[in-house]
């Protein structure tokens, strides 16, 4: 696992110990990241805040980051995987602009971190289509603690047999597909 482009192009990351995580491929972070730099969808890497959510080693939020993303917050309720991020913004020497949390994304929550303009999603994949849909509740949890900007670019990664339901509010702008890795490209349109 590397970042692909920016400043801090080519530097390794420390994946999570044990196999909680499953780390995004290289090939599908810059599928997803030459979406994003497109235009099609404005600038969206200019947010003020990025979310990289279910984060894992951070390497979404890293990879936002070294591209130009002036904030980050990676969330993830396990520890190792906390431990992992920690360990790859030292490496980065991206401690002023980047940060890990602890939230446990399924439930109400507090964010006095402000609002973000771009969120990256992703969960545990689903194993049935009657499991719940984790990046779902997720959103509406972020919603719901006004972690959200109006127009919010946000990115789900999923198992292509299960594809997410966004809730009321997020339109499907664009879709892809990476081998087994479904890409879900949402705008958030507050009322």
């Amino acid at each position: 696992m590397r970042i692909i482009s920016g400043k801090k192009r080519g530097a390794t990351l420390i994946a999570p110990k044990g196999q909680i995580t499953r780390p995004t491929a290289d090939r599908t972070r810059e599928m997803i990241f030459n979406v994003l730099n497109g235009g099609r969808h404005g600038e969206v890497l200019e947010a003020p805040l990025v979310v990289d959510a279910f984060a894992g080693s951070g390497a979404m939020g890293l990879e936002a980051w070294s591209r130009g993303a002036k904030r980050v917050i990676m969330i993830d309720h396990d520890r190792l995987a906390r431990s992992a991020i920690t360990a790859n913004i030292q490496k980065l020497n991206a401690s002023e602009a980047c940060g890990a949390v602890d939230r446990d994304l399924s439930k109400p929550m507090t964010w006095p971190f402000g609002a973000a303009g771009l969120l990256f999603l992703d969960p545990p994949w689903r194993r049935s289509a009657d499991e719940a849909d984790l990046s779902e509740i997720a959103l509406e949890q972020l919603v719901e603690a006004k972690a959200v900007l109006p127009e919010a670019f946000a990115v789900i990664e999923y198992d292509v047999r299960f594809p997410p339901h966004p809730p009321t509010g997020w339109a499907i702008v664009d879709t892809r597909k990476a081998g087994r890795a479904g890409v879900m490209f949402l705008r958030y349109q507050s009322n």
